[in-house]
Formats: structure tokens, sequence, C-alpha cells
């Protein structure tokens, strides 16, 4: 048995160091931080303003500068995320950084910051957090398991009844779309929930816009930016 933990213990290393240098170049200063903040853990409400929070306290970096949310989380068939992965960029000391959290199912949350030569045109971090925090989870069906991400776009789009389920969040609810488009200079972002499905070589990958299962969500300030919305 302690086998077997020691293994899991070293695969989650290693999946969080390799999920960080996917998106930041080897080279750069990296701060990993001592303190591990728990943070609360309960069946159909993942902690993902408290993580904001936990960075906030731990992590000098200046809000003012804070862009670009990079965010995923994976959920088991009963509704308990298995893992959170959480980024974004921002200033310390006047240079930039990307800061980033990975947090287990217990709710420890690994803290660390790296150098980074990049400061992204993109929206604050918190509205695409307080969109994901306001989704209602306990409606949701996770078959044997779902994966969520947030997405953000820089070309034009339209959304129409060719996608199953897309939605707008508001007020913790998720109002059905008929229509959304873009076309806007601004960058915007989509939150998108896709059912996990066991291992099988024979299975043809699903685009998103093809599997019924799937959800495309819009948070409000993505609302407010669209040329175009028809409600359900």
């Amino acid at each position: 048995m302690k086998d077997r933990w020691l293994v899991l213990g070293i695969a989650v290393v290693v999946v969080f160091a390799l999920w960080r240098a996917s998106y930041v170049p080897p080279g750069y200063e990296t701060i990993d931080y001592e303190t591990v903040p728990v943070l609360p853990v309960e069946w159909y409400n993942p902690p993902i303003l408290e993580i904001w929070g936990a960075m906030e306290e731990q992590i000098p970096f200046d809000n003012r500068t804070a862009k670009s949310p990079m965010l995923v989380m994976d959920f088991d068939a009963n509704g308990s995320f298995t893992y959170i992965q959480f980024g974004f960029f921002a200033d310390m000391e006047g240079d930039p950084w990307v800061h980033s959290a990975f947090v287990l199912r217990n709710g420890s949350a690994y803290l660390s910051s790296q150098r980074l030569d990049h400061r992204p045109p993109h929206a604050h971090p918190l509205g695409a957090l307080a969109a994901v925090d306001d989704i209602p989870f306990d409606e949701l069906s996770y078959g044997k398991g779902m994966s969520l991400k947030v997405f953000y776009h820089e070309q034009n789009r339209t959304y129409d009844d060719t996608y199953n389920n897309i939605y707008a969040i508001e007020n913790g609810t998720l109002r059905p779309l008929e229509f959304i488009s873009f076309a806007t200079t601004e960058v915007w972002h989509t939150i998108e929930i896709y059912p996990v499905d066991p291992p099988d070589e024979n299975r043809t990958p699903t685009a998103i816009d093809q599997d019924p299962r799937a959800l495309v969500v819009f948070p409000p300030r993505e609302i407010g930016l669209a040329e175009r919305v028809v409600y359900a």
C-alpha cells in the first residue's frame, strides 16, 4: 500500500512539472513558495475563488497587471474535482511573471512563480474565475467524469445550432443560447466542459460541436462583448 501511494505521489509531481513546463520556457528564474495553503473541499463546490485568495496572500504580484486566466479542472464521476491547474500573468516589482497553482483533491495548493518576458493583452483573470465559480456544478451530468477548461479567442467566431449546448452564466444559472457571435478586437473567453471517456483506440475523437454532452459557457463579460446574442 505504501508503494502505491508513493507511485501516486510521484505521478502527481510529474504531472505538475510537465504542465508548468508546457507554457513557460526553461532558464527563467522560478520561485516555489514553501507555504502550502489547504483550501476548502466540498462536493460540487471546487475552491475556485479561494485559489485566487491564496495566491494574493502568498505571492506579491501587482493585481492591476494580472492578465490571461489559464484554468483546467478534472472531475470524477461523483462530481468531485480530482485536480485544478490555474495560472495567470502579473508583474512583480515591475517585471513580468507567470504565476501558477496546482490544487490536489485534498485541497493542498502548490504555488509557484516564474519570470517570463511576456505581457499578454488579455482580460483580468477574476472575470473568468468568477464565472466558473458561478456554474451550478450540482446540476451537471458527470457520466464517467469530465474536464473543464478556459480558452481565450483572438478571432471572430459564431456559435449557432451546430452546437448542442451553448449557455450564458447568469447569477448561478446556465441560461441556454440559440446563437452568439463575436466581431471584436478584444480577446474573449469561453468555458468549455468536456466528458471524459475511457481510452479506446478504435474511437474517433469527437469535436465539441459534435458532442451532445459537451457545454460551451460564456461569462458575463463575453455576453457584453458579443456582436449578437439570441437566448433560447
